[in-house]
């Protein structure tokens, strides 16, 4: 919990996108700041000046470096005048002059700029690390989820995330921004540092965060947090940079604007297992206007990205309602309130949600871009939340979820199931008995050590009268001990056979698993019906570990496979 507060209190939003200002010249034809400019990081850098033709034709080009011609191309893959050079340069300051001619044009365009080789600057861009191509597997699998195309890792990104982070390691301070009178310093601002390893997209954001376990954590707190999340949804934002130094992550965004417009929403339409609460810190804080200070419910978000400049975002209604209709208070925060937003709506509800709920999201609204057209929006959606709070990136987390809204697993402690937790005998009792939907009775006090008050009483109980468990030999039951492998093998094989087809276990084929003789006599031939009916599987190396005890999450998956076999 600790490492969880450390990298809430440390979160820092990139809040506004790093953009290289386009100008809109005549004809269509619109162009945006030359690259690279300022201090960079590599000495053979693409040279590019971005020009968006828009049907017209280029006829010309005279680049020269430093006073000498250069044979510069248009690039209609990344829609610029690029040139890389052949050999590295030489370390301290290049100029550059560039004239382009367009077909049918009196005057053509021109530019000169600067930028200076860093003593540092490297030749070649190291390739990603496994931690870097692990990490870019992560974040595409959000963006699958999103129904977003994947990110690509970017070599130029990679290497501008590492030196922020190294940045941030060396100053113990996690933010976006870069002194150059600091050690390590490879640009003032996310923009800048994409540029100096030569990134060429003009879209540019950054997340960054500190205190976490690994990137998965810090991934997943990004996208909870919503002011960070809105960046992952960005469908323009195709290219992306990871590193990590010590505990401080950097993932550095690139892209461009598209014609095509995107809504999209999250959670999704139809989502199952959203989680019920976010724990309401981030910086800026969105809920810095509601004078609301904890946990919250979990924020849902609407954005229309578009590739036309957006003049004003109103939002008629935005309403958050539960499976019975109830309206669920939320704090609204749209591009009219909070300064931070420009093309997305938050609601935040004001409580945690309800686990195992079905929510219905509503908003109406309209965009007017800067042109003065007009597009409405009209959204109404539904998603599910989860129905424990702990299964988030658990290997057994569909199954868990799956019979935890069915009702046949339950929470350890209020909402969360404690999956790697060992299960007792009591609760795998409770849990088979949900299974097959055994109706419980009033107390009556059938094992001596399973009191009225004891927990999960009643099906332990249930579970006795339909024969599943028959005690300890001495009546007792030991509810509290944890059950072992060999006994949940009796346990759900007594199951089966309320309702299972018996001929399939008739003949029962010989265990091949390298402990089998330390399996218990009385235990063996459920084993082996629980094996043969692929509810039970050995463990690594061959071993069945009959002793062994199981965990929550393991038992869950047995059980999954138990209904699936009857």
């Amino acid at each position: 919990m600790k490492n969880r507060r450390v990298f809430m209190t440390m979160i820092m939003a990139m809040l506004f996108i790093f953009s290289i200002t386009g100008i809109a010249y005549g004809n269509g034809i619109s162009f945006y700041t030359p690259r690279p400019q300022g201090n960079i990081m590599i000495t053979r850098p693409s040279i590019i000046w971005q020009i968006i033709l828009n049907g017209n034709t280029v006829e010309s080009i005279d680049m020269k470096l430093d006073g000498n011609k250069v044979e510069a191309k248009y690039n209609h893959g990344i829609e610029a005048v690029e040139y890389i050079p052949l050999e590295p340069l030489k370390p301290g300051p290049h100029t550059v002059d560039l004239t382009v001619g367009i077909k049918g044009w009196a005057k053509p365009l021109s530019r000169s700029w600067q930028f200076t080789v860093s003593e540092q600057g490297v030749d070649l861009l190291a390739p990603p690390s496994p931690e870097q191509k692990e990490a870019l597997d992560y974040a595409n699998q959000y963006r699958n989820l999103f129904q977003l195309n994947p990110f690509q890792g970017d070599a130029a990104l990679n290497a501008a995330a590492a030196a922020h982070a190294n940045y941030m390691a060396t100053h113990q301070e996690a933010s976006h921004y870069e002194s150059a009178k600091q050690k390590g310093f490879t640009g003032a601002s996310p923009g800048d540092r994409a540029g100096s390893f030569g990134y060429i997209g003009g879209y540019i954001s950054e997340n960054v965060s500190a205190g976490q376990r690994d990137y998965k954590e810090a991934i997943n707190g990004l996208v909870d947090a919503p002011y960070h999340r809105l960046t992952w949804l960005n469908p323009f934002f195709t290219d992306m940079g990871y590193s990590k130094k010590e505990r401080y992550y950097a993932f550095l965004f690139g892209g461009k604007k598209t014609v095509e417009d995107q809504l999209v929403v999250y959670p999704l339409d139809n989502q199952k297992g959203v989680p019920i609460a976010w724990d309401g810190v981030e910086t800026p804080d969105p809920l810095r206007n509601h004078k609301k200070k904890g946990p919250v419910g979990y924020p849902v978000t609407l954005s229309y990205f578009s590739g036309k400049p957006m003049g004003k975002f109103t939002v008629d209604k935005a309403i958050l309602s539960n499976s019975q209709g109830k309206t669920v208070e939320v704090f609204l925060n749209t591009p009219q309130t909070d300064e931070h937003l420009q093309e997305s709506i938050l609601l935040i509800p004001v409580s945690p949600l309800e686990p195992g709920e079905k929510y219905t999201a509503s908003v109406k609204g309209s965009v007017v871009f800067e042109d003065k057209t007009e597009k409405k929006i009209e959204k109404t959606w539904t998603f599910e939340t989860a129905v424990f709070a702990d299964m988030r990136n658990h290997w057994a987390k569909e199954d868990v979820l799956t019979l935890g809204s069915q009702k046949v697993v339950t929470p350890k402690y209020g909402i969360e199931f404690k999956p790697d937790e060992k299960i007792t005998r009591a609760e795998f009792a409770e849990f088979v008995v949900n299974a097959l939907g055994i109706s419980t009775r009033e107390y009556e006090g059938i094992l001596k050590d399973v009191p009225k008050d004891a927990n999960k009483a009643l099906h332990v109980e249930a579970a006795y009268r339909a024969g599943i468990v028959k005690g300890m030999g001495d009546g007792n039951f030991a509810p509290n001990r944890q059950i072992t492998r060999e006994e949940i093998a009796i346990m759900i094989i007594r199951a089966y056979e309320k309702k299972g087809n018996m001929e399939k276990i008739k003949q029962l084929s010989p265990l091949s698993f390298a402990d089998k003789e330390e399996i218990s006599g009385w235990a063996l031939n459920d084993v082996k019906a629980a094996v043969q009916l692929g509810m039970m599987r050995g463990r690594l190396n061959n071993q069945f570990a009959p002793k062994d005890y199981a965990t929550r999450a393991e038992a869950a998956v047995m059980l999954k496979r138990f209904l699936e076999s009857i």
